[in-house]
């Protein structure tokens, strides 16, 4: 790979990171609502109504830069679908594509597709649980990569 095009993979990778952390950030304050508290009630200043809007707006930000990640991986995409992955932590970035698929697909149904509430709620649980497992696997996935990130860092 060439000196341009790691450096390119590196600003997508940078770039793709403000948004999902911030993604997660979010996640983490609806989880407040979602185990009881008003919507009423003021996080950082801000109600319940205010955090599901945020949170939403920044999914559907976050969403194609990371299908832009995935993008400059298509190698890795293509290995995905036709079960050669490879790599040290191949298992960690399988599940963490999975993950998010599903967690994408949730809240993307309950919030866009299904109009009945009781359907609508299931695949909003579902993907707070789903969200929890993303928060920890995304860790995983920056401490994995932690010296990479760390070496690109330095090189720019």
């Amino acid at each position: 790979m060439s000196k341009s095009v790691g450096k390119t993979r590196f600003y997508i990778y940078a770039i793709a990171l403000l948004p999902f952390i911030l993604l997660l950030t979010t996640g983490v304050i609806m989880l407040y609502y979602h185990t009881g508290a008003p919507a009423a009630s003021l996080f950082g200043g801000y109600d319940g109504q205010f955090w599901l809007s945020f949170h939403k707006i920044i999914a559907v930000i976050t969403s194609p830069i990371i299908l832009l990640h995935l993008f400059v991986k298509t190698d890795w995409v293509k290995n995905f679908f036709s079960l050669k992955v490879k790599g040290r932590f191949k298992a960690a970035n399988i599940l963490l594509f999975i993950l998010y698929s599903f967690c994408l697909l949730t809240a993307f149904g309950s919030w866009l597709i299904f109009d009945d509430q009781f359907i609508s709620d299931m695949l909003g649980g579902i993907h707070n649980k789903l969200g929890l497992l993303l928060i920890l696997l995304f860790v995983i996935h920056i401490w994995n990569y932690r010296k990479l990130i760390i070496s690109q860092f330095k090189k720019i």
